[in-house]
């Protein structure tokens, strides 16, 4: 638990195995980087511990935790040569020709940072984070700097230095996407509390609560009424709207054992778990067929978003590939197909 000015965390407690990534997530003021701090040694716990290789280190500075810090600024000198910068402190006893290889810097040594795009700045922050065999490496927004253009490639190459890596991490971000790509573990964090931490995948799939949902960015959050409890492990939702028809079939795991009639619950659907089908398909033989109104489509670089409405107020947002739209030439206005799978729809108390 740590105590910032007004600001206190709640008791926050998890452990990282050697290699592995958690990729934090939270809106702004949730206590993202007073955690970082908290570990790195900057700030002092109220209480608790914090244990880096099996040392505790809660009392130790900053100096003594052979940790790796990434800040949200790259903090390099200015005045120094990126060689420099890579044997600046812990690294002083580094070999410079291995670090420059490994990160791939050996044509920017002699340069100054300001010489530097701000993608090959960021490249040599994270070199000088990784380096060194720290004991912990915390990464705090590592590409919220980076242009959207040149982003992709910094994720992807921050992602396999991290699978490199003997020592745990964790990186925080604010986007869902850049989460789940960097890190096998993924947490929430929401005013100071860690609402959830677990597997990627399972994250994702699974969110333990609506505001977890809404960090983790799940783009369709529905209210419904449980209107039916058939025996083949299902749960009938009604979403109240009108032609009667309007409800959702998803399947009713062991969490929703204690699922009562008449018991109000919101739905997590993820935009590309809503299968688009086009005039003359077949659509899959199983509920969940809704009939909607495009209102709008945005194209995207990879996907076309649709946004649709359902029964006239309920808005869904579902995604479609370019190809599925080759010589369909939607317009808001026109009705749709849409097919939600039952094991794709993921059900929390209201």
């Amino acid at each position: 638990m740590t105590t910032v000015g007004s600001y206190r965390s709640q008791p926050i407690s998890f452990r990282l195995g050697p290699g592995q990534t958690l990729a934090l997530l939270g809106g702004n003021g949730a206590g993202k980087t007073t955690l970082l701090e908290t570990i790195a040694g900057f700030l002092k716990p109220r209480a608790g511990k914090v244990l880096l290789a099996g040392r505790d280190c809660t009392h130790a500075p900053p100096e003594a935790r052979r940790v790796g810090y990434l800040f949200q600024t790259d903090a390099l000198f200015p005045h120094l040569t990126v060689g420099q910068n890579l044997q600046f402190g812990r690294l002083a006893s580094e070999n410079l020709d291995t670090l420059l290889d490994r990160f791939d810097l050996r044509a920017l040594a002699a340069r100054r940072p300001g010489q530097l795009s701000g993608g090959e700045r960021q490249r040599v922050a994270l070199a000088r984070t990784l380096a060194g065999n720290p004991d912990a490496v915390l990464l705090d927004e590592p590409l919220s700097a980076i242009d959207p253009a040149t982003r992709p490639a910094m994720r992807d190459e921050l992602a396999r230095h991290l699978r490199a890596c003997s020592a745990p991490s964790i990186v925080v971000t604010h986007d869902p996407a850049e989460a789940m790509a960097l890190g096998q573990l993924v947490g929430v964090m929401d005013a100071g509390e860690l609402l959830q931490i677990g597997p990627a995948s399972a994250m994702f799939a699974h969110p333990a609560r609506l505001r977890s949902a809404q960090l983790l960015g799940v783009e369709n959050i529905w209210q419904g009424v449980v209107a039916a409890l058939p025996d083949n492990g299902t749960v009938r939702i009604s979403l109240g709207l009108e032609p009667e028809a309007c409800w959702i079939e998803a399947l009713r795991g062991d969490e929703l054992v204690d699922l009562q009639m008449g018991a109000r619950v919101r739905l997590c659907v993820r935009a590309a778990d809503l299968q688009l089908i086009a005039p003359g398909q077949a659509a899959p033989d199983s509920p969940n067929q809704l009939e909607v109104r495009l209102v709008d489509r945005t194209d995207l670089a990879s996907v076309v978003q649709l946004h649709c409405r359902l029964g006239g107020r309920l808005d869904i947002l579902a995604y479609a590939l370019p190809w599925q739209l080759r010589g369909w030439p939607l317009a808001p206005g026109h009705a749709l197909r849409l097919h939600l799978a039952a094991g794709s729809v993921h059900v929390l108390p209201a």
